[in-house]
């Protein structure tokens, strides 16, 4: 079970991680919380995360976390995501600890098999680091028994809206304010077929140097490229024109009657204004 399960995380929760990093106390040097999200069989997706704050004992390293902020939180957010259960709970750092066993062992009272979520904020390899691991039994049956960290595989996943907004945050990386602002419809367009031309001339070169065995084929993704080509409909070159330009036509009417409806309630709004001016008795 641990080895085909999947931990796939939104780039939302990792935002939260890295922004209640940079808020903590300053004599902390991690911290923690819990993980919601939904489980899909063998495949857990995290879509949202809080903070739990605790204290570790100087004198003997227990820890203690705060249940009662813990589930208030959770009813909180349960009213506004009803749908997002815990699934499981995350730290910063670089390598699990040992108080991830007791803190495990509480969040395995409140899912049947809690995900752990490791993130380097300190980005000690020079990038941020995230890890994955599931706690497993380990031992002789009734005899001495212990429990591992072990790993598993973790996967960013980003929805349409999600994937804008990441993509608009890398550029501040090339602008010298670390500022930047949100493109409109069109430049979007323009520059994701940008992307997608250049990803294209990608795959044809690696086609055609697999085909002129000037490189060795990876099955893999030879699967891949299959599954890739199969889900493309199958269509000649003016069906694709004519579903190309009856798409744009319907984004550019869709644009005029939002920026038409912006000015008309933009109008309404100074007559209003006027109306109310000039009668200041109503």
């Amino acid at each position: 079970m641990v080895l085909n399960l999947t931990l796939k995380v939104h780039p939302v929760v990792l935002f939260q991680i890295i922004n209640a990093y940079e808020r903590r106390n300053l004599d902390r040097t991690s911290i923690l919380g819990t993980l919601l999200g939904t489980i899909d069989k063998n495949c857990v997706e995290v879509s949202n995360c809080f903070v739990v704050p605790h204290s570790i004992s100087p004198q003997d390293g227990t820890v203690s976390i705060e249940m009662h902020i813990a589930d208030t939180m959770y009813k909180l957010n349960k009213q506004v995501h009803p749908a997002e259960v815990i699934v499981g709970w995350w730290a910063t750092g670089f390598e699990v600890t040992s108080i991830a066993v007791p803190i495990n062992d509480y969040y395995a009272r409140q899912c049947p098999k809690p995900v752990h979520i490791l993130v380097d904020t300190t980005c000690r390899t020079g990038k941020l680091s995230i890890k994955g691991f599931v706690q497993v039994d380990i031992g002789v049956p009734d005899r001495s028994q212990g429990a591992m960290f072990s790993p598993i595989p973790v996967e960013l996943l980003t929805y349409p809206p999600e994937a804008v907004a990441v993509k608009t945050l890398l550029k501040t990386r090339l602008t010298p304010s670390g500022k930047t602002e949100p493109r409109a419809e069109l430049p979007q367009i323009t520059e994701a077929c940008g992307d997608m031309e250049e990803a294209l001339n990608f795959v044809l070169n690696y086609v055609e140097d697999v085909m002129a065995d000037r490189i060795a084929a990876d099955n893999s993704i030879g699967r891949n490229l299959l599954k890739l080509v199969q889900t493309v409909p199958k269509m000649n070159t003016s069906e694709l024109d004519n579903m190309l330009n009856a798409n744009i036509k319907d984004l550019l009417m869709s644009m005029y009657l939002a920026q038409l409806t912006r000015v008309q309630v933009q109008l309404n709004e100074k007559l209003l204004m006027s109306s109310t001016n000039l009668n200041p008795n109503q």
